[in-house]
């Protein structure tokens, strides 16, 4: 270790330190994730969505690109007023544990809410997003955000999907999981859950009949999205009551699942007359560079 300045707190500058070694494992291995209940989010404008939203912080670690940014002492007061303990890293060493976010200057060690299927599916919105097969990080982490944005009540991640928890997920919902029911389940106990509830399970499917506006979004629904290459597998479509095709000009036949879904949810929102839970009320953020 070295100092960050005189008299200031020691600075790890060693990429083999045991915190730094246990915050890259997090980031790569999703099952301890899972274990150990606890996920990795790393940037200014996620680390001030999570201090709004009263996230469960177990650590942040920063390097000295925090101090120097505009809201990085705000950042760090909030933190040292909170009790939330701090391990000061050089930049090079916070940039080994996931890249870019040395010059953010802050990754966050984030306790995973304890959410369940049952609990997400009671919810009082009723209304559920759902996807199968979705792969790519940042598509899931913008599912998550729309959904709660357009006023879901939760998300389940299905088998195939890239974890709703991994950093480059949680960065692209910005926020939105702070909270938040995302839960992972295997479609079969999913669709079991669903049996005895009065939920109608609506399918995006490019070969669909209807389009969203002619099925009533009123009453207790899951929207149902698949990968973003092959969709939905045919025991999935078979058991939606519903499969919807949003309409697109010649000859396009898709969109990106994120698209999908923001469009879908915005239709739910529009026949609930937007009757979406409140914001709450936060000061407008900077944009990240």
């Amino acid at each position: 270790m070295s100092p960050l300045q005189k008299g200031g707190p020691p600075v790890v500058d060693s990429t083999q330190n045991a915190t730094v070694r246990r915050a890259r494992a997090l980031e790569r291995d999703r099952a301890l994730r899972d274990r150990s209940a606890t996920y990795v989010a790393w940037g200014r404008r996620i680390a001030l969505e999570a201090l709004a939203g009263n996230a469960p912080l177990r650590q942040a670690i920063v390097s000295p690109a925090l101090s120097e940014a505009d809201d990085g002492e705000q950042i760090l007061g909030t933190l040292g007023a909170r009790g939330v303990p701090l391990v000061h890293v050089t930049r090079r060493v916070l940039e080994s544990i996931v890249e870019g976010s040395g010059d953010q200057g802050i990754l966050l060690l984030v306790s995973r809410p304890e959410h369940d299927l049952a609990g997400t599916l009671a919810a009082p919105t009723r209304l559920v997003l759902a996807a199968h097969g979705v792969q790519d990080p940042g598509n899931v982490g913008s599912m998550v955000r729309s959904a709660r944005g357009l006023g879901a009540s939760g998300f389940v991640a299905l088998e195939g999907c890239a974890d709703p928890f991994g950093s480059r997920a949680v960065r692209a919902a910005m926020g939105a999981l702070f909270g938040w029911p995302v839960v992972s389940a295997a479609s079969s106990r999913f669709f079991d859950s669903l049996r005895s509830t009065p939920f109608q399970i609506v399918a995006a499917d490019p070969a669909g009949k209807e389009p969203p506006a002619d099925v009533d979004f009123v009453g207790p629904t899951v929207l149902l999205l698949g990968s973003e290459g092959v969709g939905l597998p045919r025991r999935l479509l078979e058991g939606a009551g519903r499969r919807v095709r949003i309409p697109m000009a010649a000859g396009m036949s898709s969109l990106n699942v994120h698209a999908a879904a923001a469009i879908l949810l915005y239709e739910v929102a529009r026949q609930r007359g937007f009757e979406c839970p409140p914001a709450e009320r936060r000061p407008p953020r900077r944009s990240e560079t």
